[in-house]
């Protein structure tokens, strides 16, 4: 028995908790890797450097390879749980010895490169993110041509581009994505189904530019794909098209984005049920469509059922239900129905202060909606007191150079000189009087 204990290797514990991992067994997994750990630990330790070609057994670097294989399963087994600080750390254990065993410039350090720039990602550790994936992506264009996999190097040209887009570098983001698509239409062809994603990346880059001309035939191709990969009704193909409603609202076509999202939101209620966020996604979406065109009576209800569900779904005092409690208020404002539209701005204040702090532009942000409404009112006294208030807020937040800190001050500088204006006309009637 106890030999047959001393047979089992690090390859056998590693293999068996690799399985244990895909199959979401964590717990399982994580015992699995801690014996391959130790036991290719010790068996590190009690090898000598080979000195002959006639020695056998496991040369120290293989031993090391194998404890970098551990430690990068160990990082993705609390990456998958969310324990960040531990994933990083194995992460960083098996760069280490990767560099060490196959070289700076090797493929499995580029592959190591883009796991840990992942949990920088995770953590918000956004500036350590960049410098690892740029490292990766040279690594990857260093390659030998005859030997370079160009759906890798288009895989790698994504990530980059995808935390670029993520972080407002479009104008880098950009030739990324573009050579990326043309690798893979060069391997694939213009119309295999696995462009579809790529398509659509792209797609989303220059709707975020701005460029709806270059976005549109984009949006229709991916659309084409998915429907043609995943059928009419998947809601793969309902997140495409719900982006591509949103460019025909921003393009003025009302009655397209209208006639797609309604089909948007009909598969994703059926698919993935009414309370599901990409739902409610869907329906914040074609609430908007409504309230830009007035149609208050359409926008309304919609806008009640989503904050229904947002509610529901992450407690009445979260942001999420804050930014719908602002947009029903903004539908009942418009139609100046301001005892319906008051408390619902006060309660988006509260949600925000509470959740953002007190001292958050967001603060300021909602304090401007309600000076508005105040003003609009002749509640002069409140409206100057909440753009004083905002004003404060914004100016500690942003600083006094700030685009919306300016436009604060434009609107408050205006009502004073609708108070200066309506002091003098008082004082003349007085004195006429």
């Amino acid at each position: 028995m106890d030999t047959a204990q001393e047979s089992i290797g690090w390859e056998t514990y590693l293999t068996a908790g690799t399985k244990a991992l895909s199959l979401g067994r964590y717990d399982d997994a994580e015992k699995l890797f801690q014996k391959a750990l130790m036991e290719a630990r010790r068996e590190l330790n009690e090898q000598q450097p080979v000195t002959s070609q006639a020695e056998t057994g496991p040369n120290p670097m293989q031993v090391e390879g194998g404890l970098a294989r551990i430690s990068e399963n160990m990082g993705e087994l609390y990456r998958l749980q969310g324990q960040f600080k531990d994933s990083e750390s194995f992460f960083k254990q098996a760069l280490d010895l990767n560099e060490k065993v196959y070289g700076g410039g090797s493929k499995q350090v580029a592959e190591g490169l883009v796991k840990l720039g992942a949990v920088y990602r995770a953590q918000g550790k956004y500036s350590s993110v960049e410098p690892l994936l740029r490292r990766a992506l040279t690594i990857y264009e260093s390659e030998d041509p005859d030997l370079q996999d160009p759906l890798e190097l288009a895989s790698m040209l994504e990530t980059l581009a995808d935390f670029l887009r993520a972080h407002g570098k479009y104008g880098p983001a950009e030739p990324l994505f573009q050579r990326a698509l043309a690798k893979r239409e060069s391997v694939l062809g213009p119309d295999h189904p696995s462009i579809g994603p790529n398509l659509f990346n792209l797609a989303l880059l220059y709707h975020a530019e701005g460029k709806y001309n270059l976005a549109e035939p984009l949006y229709e191709r991916a659309v084409r794909l998915f429907e043609e990969s995943w059928g009419l009704d998947h809601p793969s193909v309902a997140t495409v098209i719900n982006y591509q409603a949103e460019l025909y609202r921003m393009l003025g076509d009302f009655p397209r984005s209208e006639t797609i999202h309604w089909r948007a939101l009909k598969i994703r209620q059926n698919v993935l049920g009414l309370q599901h966020p990409s739902t409610a996604q869907t329906l914040s979406n074609l609430a908007l469509l409504f309230h830009v065109q007035c149609k208050y009576d359409q926008a309304e209800p919609l806008y009640q059922s989503l904050l229904e569900i947002r509610t529901k779904d992450w407690g009445p005092k979260h942001m999420h239900v804050a930014e719908v409690l602002n947009s029903l208020a903004e539908v009942y404002h418009d139609q100046g129905k301001y005892a319906e539209a008051e408390p619902l701005y006060w309660r988006a204040v509260e949600i925000i202060q509470e959740s953002m702090g007190h001292e958050h532009p967001s603060v300021a942000k909602a304090l401007r909606r309600l000076a508005q409404l105040y003003e609009e009112q002749e509640n002069f006294s409140e409206a100057d007191r909440l753009y004083r208030w905002g004003l404060g807020v914004s100016e500690k937040a942003l600083g006094a150079e700030h685009p919306e800190v300016t436009e604060l001050i434009e609107r408050y500088a205006a009502l004073q000189r609708k108070l200066i204006s309506d002091d003098d006309d008082t004082t003349d009637i007085l004195w006429r009087e």
